[in-house]
Parts: structure tokens; sequence; C-alpha cells
């Protein structure tokens, strides 16, 4: 967190969004430290994820043996909303499977999304914890198979790919 925290003081910016893609601890985990470092910046999750962030068994946090919530002041988003950063506007899009408020953030003029664990380069995220659902994962997987094949994507885990050489 000192790190980013220092890069964007040096580069003059500001932090409008801390973004959850979904609520599992490695996405979560220092969610605190970012609000307290960024106080400004809007928590952003999907509104189904409410449940997945509060419970310690569904946000996995018991795995790593220091079970937790992340109960947070969060602005709450849904399917098609719209977050504008400069020029640059992201499209959420709720892809639910992983978990049940796993969104993506996608900028059609760029053709760039940021994925979370929905879909990577080469796989997609688990469904087998609480709240996972490996038909929803198939559906939203689905869905994705038929966006423009030169979005790159850009996960939570891994390396981006275009969607072209993922289907």
């Amino acid at each position: 967190v000192k790190y980013l925290e220092e890069f964007i003081k040096d580069k003059g910016l500001t932090v409008k969004y801390l973004v959850l893609t979904h609520g599992h601890y490695d996405h979560a985990n220092y969610i605190g430290e970012y609000i307290e470092a960024f106080p400004n910046a809007k928590v952003i999750c999907h509104t189904d994820e409410y449940k997945v962030l509060t419970d310690k068994i569904a946000n996995v946090s018991y795995l790593v043996g220091e079970p937790c919530t992340y109960n947070y002041d969060y602005t709450f988003v849904n399917n098609g909303d719209m977050l504008t950063i400069g020029d640059s506007k992201l499209k959420v899009l709720n892809f639910p499977g992983h978990t049940p408020g796993c969104i993506c953030l996608l900028d059609e003029q760029s053709k760039i999304m940021l994925t979370g664990d929905v879909i990577f380069a080469q796989g997609y995220g688990r469904t087998d914890f609480l709240y996972g659902d490996s038909s929803l994962m198939r559906a939203s997987l689905l869905q994705i198979a038929k966006m423009d094949e030169e979005i790159t994507i850009y996960p939570g885990h891994g390396e981006s790919a275009k969607l072209k050489y993922i289907f």
C-alpha cells in the first residue's frame, strides 16, 4: 500500500475508486489499508457481493488462518452501471459463478476488461466455495465468449490475453 500511495502522490494522481471485483480474501484482505490511504475514494462492489464480504466462510479468509469480515461503507453497483475515470468509462458487468457479485469492468473504447477471477488467460475462477455456482459460471463464460474477440482481459491472477486466444 505504501508503494502505491507514494507512486500516486509522486504522479499527482487521485484515487477515485477502490474496486472489489469480488469478496474473496485474496482480493479484499487489504481493503482497510487502502481505505485508510485513500479516504476519499469510493469503495465499489456489486450489490450481491456484500454477503460474501461479510461472511468468514464465504470470503474464505478462514483458509489462511485469519477468519475475518470486510464490513465497510460500500458503494454498490449493478450490471450496466458506469464508472468514469478521466476520459474513460468503465461498464460494470456482473458475471456470477465464482461468487454471486463477481464483476468485470469493461472499457469498450479501449477494448480492455478487468476480469477479477471470472476468467483468466488459461481458465476461470473456481466455483466450489460457498456461493460459487458452476451453472452460473458456465452462463457467464458463454456471455463472455460472445463479446468482441479483440478485448484484452486483465485478470486478478496471471497474464493478460485477448479473448480470441481464450475461446
